[in-house]
């Protein structure tokens, strides 16, 4: 639900005018850190390099790992995958707050039949790692068909940064002469290799131009929600 706030208004030396502000489209996004990143990013990283190297694709401002990281076969990623997945699901629970299978059934009203309530998780419906040297950047994108957009960092000589862009499509249309919420701004996060990022698929975001020497490693999920019967 929108967040609001009361505020009083005044006009001339009247009684003052009570009013309610509301942030009216708020964007989730969450940034947290994995628990086991420190014993896993050193292997991570000479496996994302090694898969790179041998089979990877260059697309000139980035290189990108080819098949999806479940084809891999590490326990490690295969661990870290399923974390990925449990974040997601929380994240949308304490959003929504309501469990998981309920908050699915309510968006498809109508669709849950007189059978059992479905379970839900949030899997991947893609997955890669990307790898980006001095000069590389990603410009402005979005993930069609994706509920949430999952990036976690591996390695970096410094910090990781990340470029939400408003989502807000008109707010560029009309110069109103004063900015009140931010219009077409961006909103850079700036992390370090163990964190997570999640952001719904439809934000559009932006990797700004590495500069440092080395490498900077990131994997990335497409999540969605899966139903089955219980």
């Amino acid at each position: 639900m929108p967040d609001s706030s009361g505020i009083s208004l005044t006009e001339h030396s009247s009684a003052p005018v009570k009013a309610r502000m509301i942030q009216a489209f708020p964007t989730p996004v969450a940034c947290l850190s994995y628990p086991k990143a420190g014993e896993l990013n050193g292997r991570l990283k000479d496996l994302v390099m090694s898969r790179v190297k041998s089979g990877g694709k260059d697309f000139g401002y980035k290189r990108e790992s080819a098949g999806d990281l479940a084809s891999w076969g590490d326990p490690g990623l295969v661990e870290l995958t399923r974390w990925v997945g449990r974040m997601a699901a929380q994240l949308v629970e304490k959003l929504a707050g309501v469990p998981l299978a309920e908050a699915y059934l309510r968006s498809r009203e109508g669709e849950s039949g007189s059978g059992k309530a479905p379970v839900v998780g949030v899997v991947a419906s893609r997955s890669w790692a990307s790898v980006y040297h001095s000069g590389d950047r990603h410009e402005p994108h979005f993930h069609p068909n994706t509920a949430w957009s999952a990036i976690y960092y591996v390695a970096a000589p410094g910090p990781c940064e990340l470029d939400l862009l408003d989502p807000r499509p008109f707010v560029d249309y009309f110069d109103a002469g004063i900015s009140l919420a931010g219009e077409d701004q961006r909103v850079r996060l700036t992390c370090t290799p163990g964190d997570l990022v999640l952001i719904p698929g439809w934000l559009r975001h932006a990797v700004p131009a590495f500069q440092d020497d080395g490498v900077r490693i990131s994997l990335s999920w497409n999540l969605n929600y899966m139903a089955r019967s219980g």
